[in-house]
């Protein structure tokens, strides 16, 4: 073969393999973790996590109760307005994610479409699963009630007391976890509490919420054997396995603060969007927005980007 064509092969065989990559499906368990510290068995104060009314009360003071036993309950024209509004907003999502799904089963609409739609309904759901479950408070312990600081037909507002709780048992673990995910943990999920000065990791339980911070965290209370109390470290629980695609990292642009993915099909090389999860070394999970199977452009996936934005503009005359 002639120099010049054995250049051309080469040349073409350099370009045309790495440039994208097949979107792999695989099992993953995600890691939610968090600031954590022990905390000694002082009492816990139970608070509220909504506005509202204290409708009932289920305990007296000097009451024993369990780890997840209820406390109070909330309601009031607020809390039902909430929820009436959440309640719509997760039917109207569910509404649009059935049209978008009838849409591309009759080709009139794109996965990336589907999965905005899948996104948005997951996240209504998650904003009413919450808002249910802030109705009702808990204690996040076994102990006793030592003082009620409301009563029936009290309006509180977040933040404020409404009992106070004496653990039985001694340190325990407190962690500030964020995210929906954090709101949707429930008694007896199982983690560990690794401390910052190298100690081994302690396992734990959850034993319940305590309440919620200005910033979204939430404080959740985790017991085991062997705590210190003034330790601080990070608390770890490895979630349900769930199915994930990884794609490398790099394939992943952001623009004014959404996540693309340049895809390669028969259409040819265009931008789509994506919900990726936390990065996992140099592969990052995607939430929504792609399928097993894809194939998404690693090598100057940036440039080819901001390269199909700008065509899509024409200077000034």
């Amino acid at each position: 073969m002639p120099p010049g064509l054995i250049a051309a092969a080469l040349a073409l065989t350099a370009q045309a393999p790495a440039s994208w990559v097949t979107v792999q499906a695989t099992q993953q368990a995600p890691i939610l973790s968090g600031f954590a510290s022990v905390q000694p068995g002082a009492p816990i104060t139970i608070t509220a996590l909504q506005a509202g009314v204290l409708t009932s009360l289920a305990v007296a003071p000097g009451e024993s109760v369990k780890p997840g036993q209820t406390i109070g309950q909330l309601g009031g024209p607020q809390i039902a307005a909430a929820l009436a509004a959440a309640q719509g907003a997760s039917n109207a999502t569910d509404a649009n994610l059935a049209a978008e799904r009838g849409k591309f089963a009759d080709h009139l609409s794109t996965k990336a479409a589907v999965a905005q739609a899948q996104a948005a309904a997951s996240s209504a759901w998650a904003n009413l699963a919450a808002l249910r479950a802030a109705t009702s408070l808990q204690s996040p312990v076994a102990g006793q009630v030592q003082s009620l600081n409301a009563g029936p037909g009290t309006p509180v507002q977040p933040g404020q007391e409404i009992a106070v709780v004496q653990p039985a048992a001694g340190a325990w673990v407190k962690a500030v976890l964020y995210g929906p995910r954090a709101s949707m943990l429930s008694p007896g999920d199982e983690g560990r509490f690794i401390p910052a000065d190298g100690g081994s990791a302690v396992p734990v339980t959850l034993r319940g919420v305590q309440g919620a911070q200005p910033d979204g965290g939430v404080v959740l209370a985790f017991y085991g054997a062997g705590l210190q109390p003034g330790e601080a470290g990070t608390l770890s629980l490895a979630l349900p396995p769930r199915p994930v695609l990884l794609v490398p990292s790099e394939a992943l642009v952001l623009d004014d603060g959404r996540w693309w993915v340049m895809l390669h099909d028969a259409q040819g090389d265009h931008a789509v969007p994506v919900v990726p999860g936390e990065a996992q070394g140099t592969q990052t999970p995607i939430l929504s927005g792609l399928a097993a199977g894809d194939q998404v452009i690693v090598q100057d996936a940036a440039l080819l980007y901001h390269r199909g934005i700008a065509s899509q503009y024409q200077p000034p005359d």
